[in-house]
């Protein structure tokens, strides 16, 4: 009796959570979006050319979390540009290893 009623549980407990997986999928890829939206936001915003540099890396942050290998390149290409400008605007010349 009492393994019909602990079968009964797992039976209706799967039954209760059986779309449980795609509601988490969603909700994941809404927090995704929403970071990129912020990210990217906060990057349009910023006019320093440091403060571009850093928001670049952050937007890619965002992408690679996302898992946009294609989006996540972009951005680093963006990233590289704006901290080549900002690095220029200082006066102060990068290191062989954060060149392309």
């Amino acid at each position: 009796m009492r393994g019909l009623a602990l079968l009964a549980v797992a039976v209706l407990g799967g039954l209760v959570c059986a779309g449980c997986g795609q509601v988490a999928d969603a909700q994941g890829k809404l927090v995704e979006t929403f970071k990129i939206k912020e990210a990217t936001s906060a990057y349009e915003k910023a006019r320093a050319p440091l403060d571009r540099c850093v928001k670049a890396k952050l937007v890619a942050a965002a992408y690679a979390d996302a898992r946009d290998a294609a989006e996540t390149e972009a951005w680093e290409a963006r990233e590289h540009e704006d901290c080549q400008a900002a690095a220029a605007a200082a006066g102060v010349k990068l290191p062989a290893s954060a060149k392309r």
